[in-house]
């Protein structure tokens, strides 16, 4: 901190605050923080998944329909693409079919309320493994009031 001493009469000492040191001090924690900070990563450090990012949804192309629906009669649960019923290895050789045909295509994935989800993860599942960018999750509206 310097002074000023006022040579006008008046014996009183005005204080004039230096601002440089205190800046450098300041950039110097700045810098310090800047090389610290990012090296201090918690946890394992790991490689990423790499992920093929989906293009931006391009309305004009159809989306292949998966649906996973409780079966009419009983506890079974029935698989279809579009329209079309199918077993569940045969559900899986129409996706890969389709996916070879055209691979950016995206898939909308519908799965039944009423059934476990159990019986719906290990199809969502091997949708992800046939290697779909992107795959869309259907959902119905929620009422008001209603609390799952």
């Amino acid at each position: 901190m310097g002074v000023t001493l006022n040579t006008g009469g008046s014996n009183k000492v005005k204080p004039n605050i230096n601002v440089t040191p205190l800046v450098d001090v300041v950039l110097v924690l700045l810098i310090i923080f800047m090389l610290v900070i990012p090296n201090m990563q918690e946890g394992v450090p790991v490689e990423l998944f790499k992920a093929k990012n989906a293009e931006k949804d391009n309305e004009d192309v159809e989306a292949i329909a998966v649906t996973v629906a409780q079966a009419k009669a009983g506890d079974g649960v029935q698989y279809y693409v579009g329209d079309a019923e199918f077993s569940r290895d045969g559900l899986v050789a129409e996706l890969a079919r389709l996916h070879a045909a055209e691979p950016n295509k995206p898939l909308l994935f519908r799965g039944d309320a009423r059934l476990d989800y159990g019986k719906i993860r290990p199809v969502f599942h091997e949708c992800q493994n046939l290697g779909f960018a992107y795959i869309q999750l259907a959902v119905g509206a929620q009422k008001d009031g209603w609390e799952g």
